[in-house]
């Protein structure tokens, strides 16, 4: 996992964004890519936070992810990956804790995942 912005590919990120308004498949090429982007993807979290919601599990696993690598920068996602954290797919809720802890270790204290199996 790329969490340095020395490490961050370098990614055209409006290039990225208009993607996200694409297909599945261009939807998921897109987060790919802006995650790989770490830290520099930054400027796209309000263009990924909507799709935090979709109907597509791996489209919302793959937000989460993208919001994880971006870090700190992606504070504005924290309300909605609360939420995601109850997902049905246990893979998407554990990316949206794995998420938050990136962006805000304090916003995950004390919260409980229900549908997570022990």
């Amino acid at each position: 996992m790329a969490t340095s912005e020395d490490a961050a590919k370098a990614v055209d990120v409006t290039a990225q964004v208009a993607q996200l308004k694409g297909g599945t498949d261009a939807q998921a090429n897109a987060l790919s890519e802006l995650a790989a982007g770490g830290p520099k993807s930054a400027s796209a979290v309000k263009d990924i936070i909507p799709l935090l919601k979709s109907d597509d599990t791996v489209i919302r696993r793959l937000a989460a992810y993208a919001l994880c690598q971006i870090g700190p920068a992606a504070k504005a996602a924290v309300p909605d990956l609360k939420a995601l954290m109850q997902d049905p797919d246990t893979s998407t809720a554990t990316t949206a804790i794995n998420a938050l802890n990136a962006i805000d270790p304090s916003a995950a204290e004390g919260i409980q995942v229900l549908n997570v199996t022990q």
